[in-house]
């Protein structure tokens, strides 16, 4: 089974600007403060540095690769996710967990989350949820399997 995920390109710009923003002001304010030789306001220095983190988390999470398209490939030993810039084989014994989200019983709409170590994979089914099901189903079945192998 083949399926593809798309993400938006332009809520990636978006996220982008916003990060950017984000860091322009906290950037300015310390350009503010160094040239005019102003003493600095504790509550307006913590509330840049924040506003400066923020900005890198945001931009941070553009760059991953969950954050443009991606193609499951479901094999029977392993699973292939065909991303940007690289292709990542993971057996099913590499899978710390599943989960399948419902978010509201009257839409036929689900949710697959794969969670690989530290990285988590969501897999949106709109109008699909009996797709969705089928598939979580398998993935568990597919993940006790390679563990009982090991």
């Amino acid at each position: 089974m083949e399926y593809t995920v798309h993400k938006n390109k332009n809520n990636r710009i978006v996220i982008r600007s916003l990060a950017f923003i984000f860091i322009a002001v906290a950037v300015l304010r310390i350009i503010v403060v160094v040239t005019s030789h102003e003493k600095s306001n504790a509550i307006i220095t913590i509330f840049c540095t924040g506003c400066m983190l923020y900005g890198f988390v945001l931009l941070w999470q553009t760059l991953k690769p969950q954050a443009y398209d991606i193609t499951y490939v479901f094999g029977e030993k392993s699973m292939t996710l065909k991303m940007r810039k690289k292709e990542r084989v993971v057996m099913y014994n590499e899978i710390t967990d599943l989960g399948y989200v419902v978010p509201n019983p009257n839409l036929d709409y689900s949710l697959v989350q794969i969670y690989v170590g530290r990285e988590q994979f969501v897999i949106p089914f709109t109008e699909n949820s009996n797709v969705g099901e089928a598939l979580y189903g398998m993935l568990k079945i597919k993940r006790e399997e390679a563990d009982a192998n090991t």
